[in-house]
Order: structure tokens, then sequence, then C-alpha cells
């Protein structure tokens, strides 16, 4: 997004993208086939905002103004017209109002950039999240009986606060205020604390284990006991 605002067709998924992830999408509904035909022959991007059931309309609507443009890299079109594409995640945007919603969601957008990304604390916080982010994978793997390794974080203080958000085994609201936090310190303060949170609760699903009290990943993204 190189402007700093702009109309951006919107959709709105029970997911949250952040930046550098990949996200693979079916896409069958006639609205959206006709959105992501639309951004194919435009060469544009599209928004994609967690979101929520809509009971006065089929599907899903906007439930946050935060979400993270996403460029298509691949298409597969299958004979019935519905397609699978892979997508990968650009830059947050914030959301100031919505300029149509039929056939598709179209909002009017502004760029929303880390702000901070030069303090002198992201260092510290880039050193300390690092350390947690690879004893939590660690004790991951421990859980789900098999090996992470990881030798080595991001120096980006931004690519390493947006892995840490990607892969937090957490539920989809807390990742969503993750990505809606202004500030790169704050958010990997806010991570560190989350890590070390999370670190307490693996160890404990350890120790549970050893006694055969199992823990699994629930669908929903976060741990549950089975």
């Amino acid at each position: 997004m190189s402007e700093e605002i702009l109309d951006l067709p919107l959709f709105p998924l029970n997911t949250v993208l952040f930046p550098g992830m990949a996200l693979p999408l079916h896409i069958f509904e006639d609205r959206y086939r006709l959105m992501i035909n639309e951004c194919l022959e435009g060469e544009q991007d599209f928004g994609v905002l967690m979101a929520k059931s809509d009971p006065d309309r089929e599907g899903m609507t906007v439930a946050y103004n935060v979400g993270t443009s996403a460029r298509i890299t691949h298409v597969h079109r299958l004979e019935d017209g519905r397609m699978n594409i892979l997508t990968t995640g650009l830059e947050r945007f914030r959301v100031l109002h919505l300029v149509r919603t039929e056939p598709y969601i179209i909002g009017r957008i502004e760029a929303f950039p880390l702000e901070g990304t030069r303090s002198p604390q992201v260092t510290e916080w880039v050193w300390k999240a690092g350390a947690l982010f690879v004893r939590y994978l660690r004790l991951v793997g421990e859980v789900l009986g098999t090996t992470i390794e990881v030798e080595s974080t991001p120096h980006d203080a931004s690519s390493l606060a947006y892995l840490v958000a990607m892969a937090l085994q957490v539920s989809l609201e807390e990742k969503q205020e993750l990505l809606s936090i202004p500030a790169l310190p704050t958010l990997l303060a806010r991570e560190s604390l989350i890590l070390s949170r999370e670190e307490i609760l693996l160890k404990r699903m350890r120790k549970a284990q050893d006694s055969n009290t199992g823990y699994v990943l629930g669908a929903t993204q976060y741990w549950s006991l089975n």
C-alpha cells in the first residue's frame, strides 16, 4: 500500500492475518469470486479482517477495524468457478469507514505501520522476546511429542514480533489484540508477557502428561484438557 489512504476490497474471515504470513484460501461464494477476479484483473491487493457471523446476511461481516492487506501469489481455478488461492500478508491497515457493502465490502483505509521501531527499548525487548520464544517452541514440541528446533530468531524486531504473533497458540481475539497494538516496543512487551504465561501453562501440561493426563491443541488454536 503505497498511498496513505485508499479504497480496498475487504475479505472478512475467521482468522487474523499478520504481515509476512502465508494464507491459503478456498474461494467459493459468488461475491468473493467476483472480488478475487477483479483484484487479479486490476493487479490489486485486498484486505483481510477478522470477522463474525452476521445473522442478517449470509456469511461473515467485519468485526474489527484493524487488518492486514493480502497479495495473491498463486491461483488454481476449478472447473465450477471456485478457486484455491495463496496469499501473503503485506501491511497493517485501519478502516476509516465502509464505502460499500455489496456485492462485496470496500473500505476506505489508512496505513497503520508499527510506531517506535527505532525506540531504545526495542533492542532489550527483542532479546527478551526472542529467548522466551525459543523456550516456548521447545515446550510446545515436548507437549506435542515432537522436536521443534530453532537455532535463531529474526534479528529484525518487526519480523520477530509478527513471527511470534503468528506462532502463538492463543485465541483469535488475543491475536487480534496483538495485531492492533500501535507501537513495536508495546507489542514485544505484550508478547513477552504472553510467552511467559504460556510457558507456565506448557510446563503444567508436560507435568500432567507425565501423570497420564493429556492436553491437546484444540480446533480454536489454544490449549485444552483432553
